[in-house]
């Protein structure tokens, strides 16, 4: 209670500073040039009522998240840079799963850098540090999360004209609630990402290959075993004429987990009009999302698509109840902004199953539902959401609301009571 106390106080202070110096710019002003410090706050408040579509199944809880940044460049070519976190939570009516949301007093990142990865031709970055590509569907920091993701990596950047290669060997870690978190030995993400910036005019290509190694879960009907996963890639975005764009990336993945073989893809394909001479400068926006499934449990072929980790929040649905495995998902919107810092966006979304004898998943990978006889169907269900968002920056406020319809497949295993999610979210920095 006491440390919400001090957030909302400092949230006041933050607030009455906006245009006034910031305690870090002080702070800053009596430090010389080469270092530089930071922090960061976020909380945010969560509720959920009808978890797993069942009545009397609902929780809410506060979130709470504070970061002090360090940075340290006595060179032009040389940095190093380190973020301590602490988050926790508060108020969870059931305390299950309490554990994955708190990090107290934790190392997140601790790197040194050599030369400059933003702009330079060659850069080098060496220890715990975020990884993120594209819109992060495959491999990201999850920033939405509680306590977000990390790796301890090496990390090499070459740029030549409108090429920038990253090459990568890493290892995600794992939070600790409590002390210094730490990699698992043998779990081990290497990877190439080529960016193409302008082949034709606005347009970026980016092909990509990871190869995971590791503990993993095979055929649906079996176990864990010995993971050798590769991955290969290709995302491309950009501008089309009379105010279009787009973003679309497929993937494929191959290898072996346990005694069983690795056989998945996923699609994602994006289309937005901006109507620029309207008011409120609306953009409407289609999208769909295709993730396989295992199609015959036991078979020995794995088929279940691995988001492996990304940053999955409302990229298949706002209350973040559906991931992008055994999925097809289909949406369509609009923003609009009323004001020149307030965005607004309404989305209705459908979902329907890859394959039947498979599940429906969670964002973070887990398992909801499945029915191996495939008797229960493929619909998913509907959800609409609306979110508005107001940025000051490097301050922002957020607001949610989303609905689950559920459908046939989802009824066939609870009450079948629509989900609804509503969330606050303030972050700012300090």
């Amino acid at each position: 209670m006491a440390l919400l106390v001090v957030s909302a106080l400092a949230a006041i202070l933050a607030g009455s500073c906006l245009h006034a110096q910031a305690p870090s710019e002080v702070l800053n002003q009596q430090l010389p040039k080469w270092v530089r410090f930071g922090f960061e706050h976020r909380f945010r408040v969560e509720s959920y009522s009808a978890l797993r579509y069942n009545d009397n199944n609902d929780d809410h809880w506060v979130l709470n998240r504070l970061r002090v940044n360090l940075t340290l460049q006595p060179t032009p070519w040389w940095m190093i840079n380190f973020q301590g976190q602490d988050a926790r939570i508060f108020f969870k009516e059931n305390p299950t799963g309490s554990a994955t949301f708190t990090n107290r007093t934790d190392l997140r990142l601790a790197y040194t850098e050599f030369g400059d990865s933003a702009k330079g031709r060659l850069a080098l970055r060496v220890g715990r540090q975020e990884l993120g590509y594209g819109e992060e569907r495959i491999l990201g920091a999850s920033n939405w999360g509680a306590t977000s993701r990390s790796f301890d990596a090496v990390k090499l950047i070459a740029r030549q004209g409108p090429f920038q290669l990253d090459l990568f060997a890493a290892a995600v870690v794992t939070l600790q609630q409590r002390g210094l978190s730490h990699h698992i030995q043998g779990n081990n993400l290497h990877g190439a990402y080529l960016k193409w910036t302008n082949p034709l005019p606005g347009i970026a290509i980016e092909p990509y290959f990871l190869w995971r190694t590791g503990t993993g879960r095979g055929d649906v009907a079996g176990g864990t075993g010995h993971l050798d996963q590769r991955v290969a890639g290709l995302r491309s975005a950009g501008k089309l004429p009379i105010g279009f764009d787009y973003s679309s990336e497929f993937v494929h993945q191959a290898g072996t987990v346990g005694a069983s073989a690795i056989q998945a893809n996923a699609l994602h394909a994006m289309l937005r009009h901006t109507f620029s001479q309207t008011k409120w400068t609306p953009r409407w926006i289609a999208e769909y999302n295709h993730a396989s499934g295992d199609k015959t449990p036991g078979d020995g072929k794995s088929g279940t698509f691995d988001q492996l980790y990304p940053t999955s929040h409302e990229k298949t649905g706002l209350a973040d109840q559906v991931g992008w495995q055994n999925i097809n998902h289909l949406a369509t919107g609009f923003d609009v902004a009323p004001r020149k810092r307030l965005l607004m966006r309404a989305t209705v979304r459908s979902w329907r199953l890859s394959e039947a004898r498979d599940g429906v998943y969670l964002t973070n990978g887990s398992l909801v539902y499945r029915d191996s006889t495939g008797s229960a169907g493929k619909h998913v269900g509907e959800e609409a959401d609306i979110v508005a968002v107001y940025t000051f920056a490097p301050h922002y406020v957020s607001a949610g609301f989303g609905h689950i319809f559920p459908g046939e497949f989802l009824k066939h295993f609870s009450n079948g009571v629509g989900l609804n999610y509503l969330y606050l979210n303030v972050g700012y920095r300090f």
